[in-house]
């Protein structure tokens, strides 16, 4: 056991608690409410900003930001809702305990992930070696760390691929005229 080891263990034991104090349920509501609040923000501002200029005299960039992260906060506060009324049913239905135990297991695995991704960028780049070759040899945390999101990752986009679902596509600054034109 090296400090690598005692690094990860505080990390995953840190994650393992506030897992368990928060629970499964919202645990996944929070991480479901994240993904969907980008995803809303990205797609359904617009709505919202129609709305904004009506109210506000505002920029145009201004009122951009505003709708999109009124929209992002609003979802994300939707799904926690959602995820302390799952959280309050478990309770009452005497499931606490397992909730619990699961959002401590789930929010570790989570952050293992997350410090797997944090690895896999760090191997990539030659030139921020962080890690020896002998400390990651000799650490019994990290090679499980490290290979989860490289395995994880890849059969992610597998099933997205495999469904078939065509993606709408997002329009960059670059590709607005008047960026374009201020640009030039």
């Amino acid at each position: 056991m090296n400090t690598i080891d005692i690094v990860l263990g505080i990390i995953l034991i840190i994650a393992f608690f506030l897992g368990f104090r928060k629970g499964i349920l919202r645990s996944l509501a929070s991480l479901i409410g994240l993904v969907a609040g980008v995803y809303s923000a990205m797609f359904f501002s617009d709505y919202v900003r129609v709305y904004i200029e009506k109210w506000f005299n505002w920029s145009e960039d201004l009122t951009s930001i505003a709708s999109f992260l009124i929209t992002f906060f609003l979802i994300m506060f939707l799904f926690a809702l959602l995820g302390r009324l799952l959280t309050k049913m478990a309770d009452f239905a005497m499931m606490g305990i397992v909730n619990k135990l699961f959002g401590g297991v789930f929010n570790a695995l989570k952050y293992a992930f997350l410090v797997s991704v944090v690895f896999m960028f760090v191997n990539a780049s030659e030139d921020y070696r962080i890690l020896s070759p002998e400390q990651r040899d000799d650490s019994i945390l990290y090679t499980p760390v490290a290979a989860m999101a490289p395995a994880i990752l890849p059969a992610i986009m597998k099933e997205v691929d495999d469904l078939n679902i065509e993606l709408p596509e997002i329009n960059t600054p670059l590709e607005n005229e008047t960026v374009k034109d201020s640009i030039e």
